[in-house]
């Protein structure tokens, strides 16, 4: 008899007190309720923490703790080394759990022994929690899904268009967040890097046909910020992914298909040059976090801008 997993799920909470009951209320709904919920006040200035205080009070499988900003691959990774179940499932404070996402989960680990990772499909609402069925968000989404549709190259299609949206939408083996070193030192990618590790060392199952989380688009998710510097971090995690995977990226017999739907989504990114520069120098780096600190670095950060913006 294979026992049922247990699951942790971890908040980062930063400066979303409007969001935080939502989220909250999605993990104490839950149809197969978290066996432990970790929250992490990442230095907020509302009075969210004191809000998720009052709904987690009397939970005893709830811990709380505040911190100095430290980020958010930080503040999950600090989380996530306080809990202590087998898988680990992150809520954003800003996006909310389908009710049924971790019954769902446990079902996928028990039909899928040793399944690193696992990701739904993405709901979207807007600011006020409204759901949406036209605009931006979703024309990415239908975009992704044709990709993946038309190459039949999942991790391919993830570096083109992500598809699995947010850290909110993935659940995964504490194995797997140990191996990889935790979440990476990236402002905007550190969910996709995660991916591309666990599809280069693991086992990932795109649960497509089921909605695991809703992502709340609003002006201050951290993705709208400055296009430049998140253009650079998605040229170095394409990078790293295409030196760690390799071959794995396409089909067993790297046919014409595959060769075509690799032109599609470098014309796509139009990042090809800071690619082939990152690829020819990744071999000097000793950890990914040490790459990326590199690609991050100020002294290179007018170059490196200037080359995916043009």
């Amino acid at each position: 008899m294979r026992t049922t997993p247990t699951i942790s799920v971890v908040v980062p909470l930063y400066n979303h007190a409007r969001y935080i009951e939502a989220a909250l209320d999605s993990v104490l709904s839950q149809t197969s309720p978290a066996d432990e919920i970790i929250l992490i006040d990442d230095g907020s200035k509302d009075n969210g923490f004191v809000l998720a205080q009052q709904m987690l009070a009397k939970l005893p499988h709830a811990t709380l703790h505040k911190q100095e900003n430290a980020g958010a691959h930080n503040t999950i990774n600090r989380a996530i080394g306080i809990s202590r179940s087998e898988y680990i499932a992150v809520l954003n404070s800003d996006d909310i759990f389908a009710p049924t996402k971790l019954e769902r989960v446990r079902a996928i680990v028990q039909d899928r022994p040793g399944v690193g990772l696992i990701a739904g499909r993405p709901g979207i609402m807007d600011d006020n929690g409204v759901r949406q069925n036209a605009g931006v968000a979703i024309d990415w989404l239908g975009r992704a899904a044709n990709f993946l549709e038309d190459t039949g190259l999942p991790q391919l299609a993830l570096l083109n268009e992500n598809f699995v949206a947010t850290t909110s939408n993935m659940v995964f083996s504490r194995a797997l967040w140990d191996a990889a070193g935790g979440f990476q030192p990236l402002r905007y990618c550190h969910d996709l890097d995660f991916l591309m590790f666990a599809y280069a060392q693991s086992s990932v199952f795109l649960d497509r046909e089921h909605e695991h989380i809703v992502y709340r688009v609003h002006e201050s998710n951290t993705i709208k910020e400055d296009l430049s510097k998140v253009r650079v971090e998605i040229a170095a995690v394409i990078a790293q992914a295409l030196f760690a995977s390799g071959p794995r990226l396409f089909s067993a017999g790297l046919a014409e298909r595959d060769l075509a739907a690799f032109l599609t989504f470098l014309r796509n990114k139009q990042l090809t040059e800071l690619l082939c520069f990152f690829q020819t120098i990744l071999s000097t780096f000793p950890t990914r976090a040490a790459f990326y600190k590199y690609a991050g670095d100020a002294r290179n950060a007018a170059a490196f801008r200037a080359a995916v913006m043009n």
